[in-house]
């Protein structure tokens, strides 16, 4: 596999540059991107897209995982103060309808082609050492406790570098393309919301990307992702005095913690890559009180949904099984679901040649190289959607070190991938170099 040589043309990469930092700056979490979505969608219709975004965006579409209503109103409120009241993007997202999906026709008769870019943060506080690039070139993020650490800031950067080249080269462009700006990928919510709109049931080919994950210069065009379940086990048993009547009490704590030592003990699958992990686990109780409740998030992953199914049943019954063996009851809730997926091989081969046309590739190799990341994006909801409508869907990485890794204080990435991915994204819509 070639290694990707640094971005020939300085260019087209400053004003990319520019424009990453611009959004790096000002991060939202999941379903709260009001900010973010109302510049797009500022910068998209100048461009001479047509948008929809807001309330009409999701008619007949299920939103789930949305914050608290109070995180929504703040997170409003702080993009209103930022934009100022009248800006007219805003008020049909209040309540969390974030997101924009931007359609171009072009000159000439052809198919219609999708690209997805995710736009959402982390609850994370960005470092602010002076060898953290963001810190020292100053576009850290101002938003208090929310950082892009995954690279979203990247993609979306990625989509509007696209439009404005789809935009330049209207008349050369044969069909249509769909631009989806989806928000709260981290959540598992935004993928299977955008899988529901009209504009992907028109979609004859869709590419999604991430930049970073491999710790290399590289390209990788058949990438897949674990499914996963996120989940919370209420555990409720009876308090008592821990020593006055401790024989009167049902431990909810104890039915808890016998639940996480077991849980990591469930078999692996042979069928492929599976992972379990507790997460967060909370017990309000004196220490002299037997506990009447308790409960952690936990989730398992696995390579295919079979798996994945696998290993939630029987973290099921481990659950239940310590409920019962304490006398307490046990109550899982759903949090949130990522869907496996496999790539269409032609488009696949279709991006592999697309990156060898741009050099990304070695002119030599046949085929792009694969690779399963362990872990989970909801994308596949949409991957699933137009596969089975008969479509092709394929994702796609654009790997680089990532300084202090994924979802870490320190992320970052090397910011020539930007101009890398609007090439090759330019390339698979037919646009000339």
């Amino acid at each position: 596999m070639k290694l990707l040589p640094p971005y020939p043309h300085q260019e087209r990469l400053i004003p990319l540059i520019d424009t990453r930092r611009r959004y790096h700056r000002y991060p939202e979490l999941s379903w709260a991107e009001f900010h973010t979505t109302a510049s797009l969608c500022a910068e998209l219709e100048e461009l001479g897209f047509s948008i929809c975004w807001g309330r009409p965006l999701y008619a007949g579409a299920t939103r789930r995982n949305l914050p608290a209503p109070g995180a929504l109103a703040s997170a409003f409120a702080r993009a209103e103060a930022a934009l100022g009241e009248g800006n007219r993007f805003l008020p049909a997202m209040e309540g969390g309808y974030t997101g924009v999906v931007a359609t171009i026709h072009g000159g000439r008769p052809g198919p219609t082609r999708g690209f997805r870019f995710d736009i959402d943060a982390l609850p994370i506080t960005e470092s602010g050492a002076t060898d953290h690039t963001p810190a020292e070139a100053g576009f850290r993020s101002d938003n208090p406790g929310v950082m892009h650490a995954c690279g979203h800031d990247g993609h979306l950067t990625i989509g509007l570098g696209l439009a404005r080249r789809l935009a330049a080269q209207r008349a050369e462009l044969s069909g249509r393309v769909h631009l989806f700006f989806q928000p709260a990928e981290e959540v598992a919510g935004g993928g299977a919301a955008f899988a529901q709109l009209p504009q992907l049931a028109e979609v004859e080919s869709l590419v999604a990307l991430h930049v970073g994950i491999v710790n290399e210069r590289k390209i990788v065009c058949d990438t897949t992702w674990l499914a996963a379940r996120i989940c919370e086990a209420h555990f409720k048993g009876r308090s008592s005095h821990a020593g006055n009547a401790p024989h009167e009490g049902k431990n909810a704590l104890l039915a808890a913690c016998q639940s996480v030592a077991a849980l990591y003990a469930i078999p692996r699958h042979s069928d492929g890559a599976s992972r379990i992990n507790v997460g967060k686990f909370i017990s309000d109780n004196a220490n002299n009180v037997v506990s009447d409740s308790a409960r952690f998030r936990f989730e398992v992953r696995g390579a295919t949904d079979e798996v994945c199914s696998f290993m939630y049943e029987r973290a099921l019954n481990t659950i239940n099984g310590a409920a019962a063996m304490n006398d307490v009851s046990a109550d899982v809730r759903p949090v949130a679901k990522f869907v496996a997926g496999k790539n269409s091989e032609s488009l696949v081969l279709e991006v592999a040649r697309a990156a060898k046309s741009l050099r990304m590739l070695s002119a030599g190799e046949e085929s792009a190289s694969r690779y399963l990341v362990p872990a989970s994006e909801d994308a596949t909801y949409m991957t699933r959607v137009v596969q089975q409508a008969g479509g092709t869907a394929t994702y796609l990485l654009l790997c680089s070190p990532t300084r202090g890794g994924h979802h870490n204080e320190r992320f970052d990435f090397d910011e020539d991938l930007l101009g890398w991915g609007v090439d090759l994204c330019a390339e698979l819509t037919g646009l000339p170099g």
